[in-house]
């Protein structure tokens, strides 16, 4: 008896070591004074080019916010716009801040990924307005021909049009709002606790990796095709459709097939070691001063697909047609009604009298 408590006691003393190791990493995780001015693997130019292409992204992504909220006369939909507007900015200052100082990449990535998944969420959610609303999505995918799956997909039983085809494409994107932020929280503390990174190839940071590549992959498979089987009806509802679904898909889903690019590349060993730098910080600093300069084309993307003048012309729309009310509509308020259906639904449903 004596001799199995002895065998006890080291063991809570490990057990007790290892919770408050694990206490003191997580402390030193938060301990701002960590963050300090980072050796740049790159020319000093290089970073003044990255301080402009992230100042010229604030200043693009400002102007355009502000106009919205100048003219915000539609804002079931532009809360959304302004919402996802805030993304090139927040990435270009996130990848700027990781890259001019030590230590501070766990925590602003968690940020930057907790908002790139609600960006996501909001796309969607602003697609749904465009179109009237999940309902109306329904019917309208409900009296559609059917569309097959796309590749690899295709030899599958192809989802039937209606409830099933809506639930799978919009389950399938939004379970990369949940998965994301899950792995950049699991990120954050791995990387305290130092069990991110290691010798072994089955460390915590393949994992990861593999679970957000699956993750995106079929993100996208399912916008896709959501986007495909309405794309007549996003054309003829939503101003630059394609633009605005390409911007998206370019800030949500281009970083992240960047970074696998990269790695790979560091992987197979073409970057090589030097005195002063590894060759991980080296990739680390070339992606992060990529993303400060792809940031600033983004928000010139954003600055033609989500243009203030859309929501300017559904309210001079509007202002005709209530003009009209009670007396018929004319031919050309008939026409901009065919071509904006949605718009239609909502006026029809504040002037319910309105003969258009």
């Amino acid at each position: 008896g004596a001799e199995s408590a002895e065998e006890e006691e080291p063991q809570k003393e490990e057990g007790g070591g290892a919770e408050e190791q694990f206490e003191e990493d997580m402390k030193k995780a938060f301990d701002l004074n960590k963050i300090t001015l980072a050796e740049i693997p790159i020319h000093m130019w290089a970073w003044w080019f990255a301080v402009a292409f992230v100042v010229a992204t604030v200043a693009i992504s400002a102007n355009l916010i502000m106009q919205h909220l100048d003219n915000y006369d539609r804002p079931e939909v532009q809360k959304y716009i302004v919402r996802i507007l805030f993304m090139a900015p927040l990435y270009g200052i996130d990848a700027l801040l990781s890259l001019t100082f030590d230590n501070a990449s766990p925590i602003l990535n968690v940020v930057r990924d907790c908002y790139e998944a609600f960006t996501l969420y909001n796309f969607v959610k602003m697609l749904y307005v465009w179109l009237g609303g999940e309902r109306a999505v329904i019917q309208k995918m409900s009296e559609k021909k059917q569309v097959k799956l796309l590749f690899p997909l295709t030899w599958m039983e192809p989802w039937e049009m209606g409830d099933e085809m809506f639930y799978n494409s919009k389950f399938g994107v939004l379970q990369y709002v949940i998965v994301i932020p899950i792995c950049a929280v699991v990120t954050f503390v791995t990387v305290a606790a130092g069990a991110y990174e290691g010798k072994e190839w089955y460390t915590m940071d393949l994992w990861i990796n593999i679970v957000s590549l699956f993750s995106s992959s079929w993100a996208i498979y399912c916008l896709i095709t959501f986007y495909l089987a309405m794309q007549e009806e996003l054309e003829s509802s939503v101003s630059n459709a394609l633009g605005k679904f390409l911007c998206v898909k370019l800030v949500v889903f281009f970083c992240f097939w960047q970074m696998i690019g990269l790695q790979l590349i560091l992987m197979i060993g073409y970057v090589p070691e030097t005195a002063q730098y590894s060759s991980r910080r080296f990739i680390q600093a070339i992606e992060l001063w990529l993303i400060c300069f792809e940031m600033l084309v983004i928000s010139i993307f954003f600055y033609y697909a989500f243009p203030v003048e859309e929501i300017t012309e559904m309210r001079t729309f509007q202002e005709t047609n209530s003009q009209n009310k009670g007396y018929g509509a004319t031919d050309k308020t008939k026409d901009k009604t065919k071509d904006a259906p949605v718009i239609k639904a909502d006026l029809d449903a504040e002037n319910p009298n309105t003969a258009v």
